[in-house]
């Protein structure tokens, strides 16, 4: 499927090719950097047909699109030409708080990697699943070859993640990647192995295994960063080539080893200390208050910045035992509201969307169509979520439950929380059902402000209203719509409605509603009423001719209008002198949408004076 014409429409809402400085996608968003974020269109932007919503957080602009996002950043990237450089630095930009900084900077270097990151440790799970089964041994060379491909999405983690934080960081990508691998080489790997002391210029350099980790990777570019800019700026033109990499290499890989690396291996641990005393000692507080308020960090596009932590501890400990739980205890919280909503329902196409959003996140873990398309638009379902989402996670607390790779948690991964010692996948199908039945009864006995469905809008209107009457927009003498000295209004092609001759020179509001549409010559006024009548007020046959002279507008569009309210002010006489004819024609432009629209007159031998009290248009 070519989604051409979709990145057309994108392009052009985030403020032209020129306006983008870079775009990455994780699992189901576009994440944009703008120059000049001002420059986009954000209403225009949320009304492109497959973009669920527009996010603006932590310095970037967000096109939430659900699972076909790789798809349409494929397209995309066919279709504009970027590159990392400093012109767009000229372009005064918006500051942004520390905070904000540093969730983009995550985000922006983990995301483009995260699915690599899930397809390998699936892969190691299938082996697991494999070798449990007895299909295949550990000891073969088949499994030796199978582990060492799904390794590598792990071992080499650092490389990925500097490719992607240097097209963040704006600098060369493959020094970036560069700086991941230098610290996996089998040269320190058999340094790191054999735990004998080494130095470099005579200063001691810690032994440390870098394989797994995101933080040395993501702060060695940052500072590599600012290295390559001044090496180039002072380096001669002649020797760029290879002088720019090569003093870029000299300088920052030894910091790497000296300072970054030591550096960076402390926060690591400190996190994974941080995160395991939570899940000893305050897991039961801990989780469900994130399992509560997960939806929120998806919704600002903030939950990529716990995934340093999933991972990092799955490295370190080898297991997950808290935002993996948090996010299964979300996402399954989100696909039950979801169900319940298209269960519950009215509006065909909500229903259609809310079990199909549903079936998306039980299955793949992916929420966004759920969370974007059904849940946030109508409030409610996102307190049911909230609520099971906290009360499986005070189950998932009390059963202690671990993942054991960094995969986003729903059916189709269940493997996810098995391992060679420990298995978990019958307590995580009871955290599925309690999130599920206790988000399903909140989401039911909270409800939902059920939309109108556009096909049964008649019956609505017959349920609530018996019948109607419109008043006269004007003064004047009544005649039938047939009668008026214009076909197209004659002949009812435009909808039912009725003819006044003015008497007096002011258009009033025939019922309470809401000014649709107005026009720069002021001889016309669109009013979408309370009962669902959509209204066009016609002054005069090819007035629009008179390019406005002879009427004033009184309200204008948005305006809301009670009725009898004056909504134009018009010259009869100069209507006439100027040689049209003044007759006012009210149209209900949706006539079909209603059972009947009854004038008062449907015979010209009938035509008596009316007011703008008097009843001219029955709806029923």
């Amino acid at each position: 499927m070519s989604y051409e014409n979709m990145n057309k429409q994108i392009i052009a809402a985030v403020g032209g090719e020129d306006n983008i400085q870079s775009v990455v996608h994780c699992a189901t968003r576009l994440r944009f950097v703008l120059k000049d974020e001002s420059k986009a269109d954000d209403a225009a932007a949320a009304q492109i047909p497959g973009v669920l919503q527009v996010v603006k957080k932590a310095g970037q602009y967000q096109l939430v699109i659900g699972s076909t996002v790789e798809d349409v950043y494929n397209d995309l990237v066919k279709m504009i030409n970027i590159e990392n450089d400093d012109s767009y630095k000229s372009t005064p930009k918006e500051k942004k708080n520390i905070f904000d900084t540093v969730i983009s900077v995550i985000t922006g270097s983990i995301a483009p990697a995260i699915p690599l990151l899930a397809g390998a440790g699936m892969g190691k799970v299938l082996l697991l699943i494999l070798t449990i089964s007895g299909l295949l041994s550990d000891k073969s060379q088949t499994y030796q070859i199978l582990n060492l491909i799904f390794d590598t999405g792990y071992f080499f983690m650092p490389a990925f993640i500097g490719f992607s934080a240097a097209k963040v960081f704006n600098t060369d990508q493959y020094l970036g990647a560069f700086m991941g691998l230098v610290t996996e080489h089998p040269i320190w790997t058999a340094m790191v192995a054999a735990k004998k002391p080494v130095d470099f210029l005579g200063m001691p350099v810690q032994l440390i295994k870098y394989s797994s980790t995101l933080i040395t990777a993501i702060i060695s570019v940052w500072i590599m960063s600012y290295i390559y800019k001044y090496v180039k700026k002072y380096t001669p033109n002649m020797v760029k080539i290879f002088m720019v990499p090569m003093l870029t290499m000299l300088i920052t890989a030894p910091l790497i080893f000296l300072v970054i690396g030591p550096i960076s291996n402390m926060i690591s641990e400190g996190i994974g200390f941080i995160s395991m005393w939570l899940f000893h000692n305050a897991g039961i507080v801990a989780i469900p208050i994130l399992a509560a308020a997960y939806p929120w960090f998806v919704s600002i596009g903030i939950h990529k910045a716990l995934s340093p932590i999933s991972i990092q501890l799955v490295a370190t400990q080898g297991f997950d035992p808290i935002i993996r739980v948090v996010a299964l205890c979300s996402n399954m919280s989100q696909a039950a509201a979801s169900l319940a909503v298209g269960l519950k329902s009215k509006n065909k196409n909500l229903k259609s969307l809310a079990l199909s959003s549903s079936a998306t996140a039980y299955l793949g873990g992916i929420t966004e169509p759920a969370l974007f398309g059904v849940n946030l638009p109508l409030k409610k379902p996102m307190y049911g979520a909230m609520i099971g989402g906290a009360i499986a996670g005070i189950v998932a607390s009390f059963m202690k439950i671990k993942a054991f790779i960094y995969v986003t948690p729903a059916f189709l991964s269940l493997p996810m929380w098995v391992s060679k010692t420990e298995n978990f996948v019958i307590q995580a199908i009871i955290v599925i059902i309690v999130a599920s039945v206790a988000t399903f009864i909140a989401t039911w006995m909270i409800g939902f402000d059920d939309p109108v469905d556009e096909n049964n809008q008649k019956t609505k209107f017959d349920q609530v209203h018996e019948k109607h009457d419109l008043k006269s927009p004007v003064n004047g003498k009544i005649e039938p719509l047939s009668e008026v000295k214009d076909e197209t209004f004659a002949s009812g092609v435009m909808g039912k409605g009725i003819a006044v001759i003015p008497s007096e020179g002011k258009i009033y509001a025939p019922d309470d509603g809401v000014v649709t549409a107005t026009f720069d010559t002021g001889h016309a006024i669109g009013l979408h009423l309370d009962n669902d009548a959509d209204i066009l007020i016609h002054i005069g046959i090819d007035t629009v001719q008179m390019n406005g002279d002879g009427f004033k507008q009184l309200v204008k569009k948005g305006d809301h209008v009670k009725a009898g309210q004056e909504l134009v002010d018009f010259d009869i006489d100069k209507i006439k002198k100027a040689g049209y004819d003044p007759t006012v024609m009210m149209i209900v432009l949706n006539s079909k949408d209603f059972l009947e629209v009854l004038p008062v007159v449907t015979k010209k031998d009938e035509e008596k004076d009316v007011t703008t009290n008097s009843n001219v248009i029955v709806l029923a």
